[in-house]
């Protein structure tokens, strides 16, 4: 998986205003060994050529809800990471558009800019569009050649799916598409970021105490074993580290709809 590094170093990310939801699940998704084993073995299976990274892809999105692009060259890059888009609301889903209905056209690919990646996810063609306040993904179904429409499913996160469809609206008028929607604010960014650290130096062998002194207060490692045990940050890493395996071993999926 990505390259290990000392967990006590606060993670890069802590200050990119640009960072996504899905960009932090795909973190926790990272650090689960049953995701870590099934990646592995679909990364062997593209490089024996026994299957294709778009199929590989494809397999690890519906069984886990978000994946990295299991293509042997591009391993690990939390760019080309993929989540459903029944899970991660800021997705668009194009598909043919009926009869009657407006003025649909074809995608105009000139107009989406620069775009990071294009793979097939089963039905769909999958294309993630750089964008430096944060990527756009776009599922579309049928050909390009057919008039379009956007899918705004009746059900949860309605408000997401809107502003993710009029974030796509403006980059194809030719203007500036703005932020997406599903940002954290710094402090609960920072938060979900610190969880992260929680993990990894709990894989490094941290003990609590351990990590309490890095991420919450020094202080405790002056403590006797009696003000440790009663310490309101022996309570706190407590509560961070079960919170830090819910996420990781199913969580994230929230994460992906901003919960």
């Amino acid at each position: 998986m990505p390259p290990e590094r000392d967990w006590r170093a606060p993670l890069d990310e802590a200050g990119d205003d640009a960072l996504q939801y899905s960009d932090i699940a795909i973190g926790y998704v990272s650090r689960n060994t049953r995701y870590r084993i099934d990646y592995r073995r679909a990364l062997g299976r593209v490089k024996r050529g026994a299957t294709t990274a778009d199929e590989a892809t494809a397999d690890l999105v519906r069984r886990w809800g978000i994946s990295f692009y299991a293509a042997p060259t591009a391993a690990y890059d939390p760019k080309l990471a993929v989540a459903r888009p029944d899970l991660s609301p800021d997705n668009i889903v194009l598909a043919p558009s009926l009869d009657g209905i407006g003025d649909a056209r074809p995608l105009d690919m000139k107009m989406l800019g620069a775009v990071r990646a294009r793979m097939k996810i089963g039905d769909f063609l999958h294309l993630i569009l750089a964008d430096s306040d944060g990527d756009e993904h776009i599922w579309i179904s049928g050909s390009l050649d057919l008039p379009l429409a956007m899918i705004l499913p009746l059900g949860r996160d309605p408000f997401a799916r809107l502003a993710a469809a009029e974030r796509l609206s403006r980059r194809l008028l030719g203007v500036a598409a703005g932020p997406p929607a599903l940002r954290p604010t710094p402090f609960r960014r920072q938060h979900l970021l610190t969880l992260l650290q929680v993990l990894d130096g709990h894989q490094a062998g941290a003990t609590r105490r351990e990590l309490a002194a890095v991420l919450i207060d020094g202080s405790v490692r002056d403590y006797s074993a009696a003000e440790w045990s009663d310490s309101r940050q022996r309570k706190r890493i407590n509560r961070w580290f079960a919170e830090a395996v819910e996420l990781r071993d199913g969580g994230y999926l929230r994460l992906l709809r901003g919960a």
